[in-house]
């Protein structure tokens, strides 16, 4: 029969793991790129003070450009360390600390979409992401009201924080931002059904009637070839009417000098035959 110390003893122990500490050591090394070194620099320790908070252990190493985060003994929360993960991205795609903190929220989450991959024209691919920023950033300030998220625009990707319906139609907007859709589009879409989420007697009915439709231009690619012939013999026939322009003006300066060398031939030969008649008339 067991003792009642060492039932104590056992309910000591059992309620400790159950509190407590996890079975093993995660490490994480997230990267960080070069222009950000003075940034994560000055507010370090801000960042491993928010990571200390979750008991979180964090590392930075600028010489060799990476920080390095683990989990401790006293880590009551393992999905803190994914969370401390996007929170150390979020800060390395410029993301500021106070806006990146908001990561380690229950309903808080982020994505970092890549957008060079869509576009393989650089001219392109500006022109499409100033078309999503806005002026001034508008367009991005009206997709963060409606969607109710976090949206930064940087180099080659896009960063956005927020819950995972709000996630879901930003990535939405940005992907067909990039193949060449309006976001306003989206936009309208949206307000609209927000607008018609608060009738409750269009809750049963279909909404397409209300909303607007997307006009999807089809070309013809027999014609698109065509129209491409057409512009090349154009091109072709433009610069061969050139040469033969140039060609003409050489042949014709060619004539006028073989003429003036004509005439001045002509000239002497009738002087040598005026000069002999006359020295026989003499005779």
């Amino acid at each position: 029969m067991l003792t009642i110390e060492l039932k104590k003893e056992i309910k000591k122990t059992i309620e400790n793991r159950l509190k407590g500490s996890l079975v093993c050591e995660t490490q994480i090394k997230i990267v960080f790129p070069k222009y950000q070194e003075k940034k994560i620099k000055e507010s370090w320790k801000i960042i491993k003070k928010i990571l200390s908070s979750f008991s979180i252990y964090s590392q930075l190493e600028i010489s060799f450009g990476f920080i390095l985060i683990s989990t401790t003994q006293f880590t009551k929360d393992p999905f803190s360390i994914i969370k401390g993960r996007d929170f150390l991205k979020l800060i390395s795609r410029s993301v500021p600390v106070e806006q990146a903190a908001k990561i380690f929220e229950d309903e808080i989450h982020c994505e970092i979409l890549k957008i060079s991959n869509f576009s393989k024209n650089k001219n392109v691919f500006l022109k499409r992401r100033r078309r999503l920023i806005g002026n001034n950033g508008s367009t991005v300030r009206a997709i963060e009201m409606i969607t109710q998220t976090y949206i930064l625009v940087q180099g080659n990707t896009v960063s956005f924080m927020g819950n995972h319906s709000g996630l879901k139609q930003v990535r939405k907007i940005v992907q067909d931002c990039m193949n060449n859709i309006h976001p306003i589009f989206h936009i309208k879409n949206l307000i609209i059904k927000q607008e018609l989420s608060k009738d409750r007697s269009l809750d049963k009915k279909n909404w397409d009637q209300y909303l607007p439709l997307l006009k999807k231009t089809k070309f013809n690619e027999l014609k698109l070839r065509q129209n491409f012939e057409k512009k090349n013999l154009k091109i072709k026939k433009f610069y061969k009417n050139g040469l033969r322009l140039e060609n003409l003006t050489e042949t014709r300066s060619k004539i006028q000098n073989a003429s003036k060398i004509q005439k001045k031939n002509n000239l002497f030969s009738n002087s040598k035959k005026t000069n002999l008649f006359l020295s026989r008339a003499t005779e």
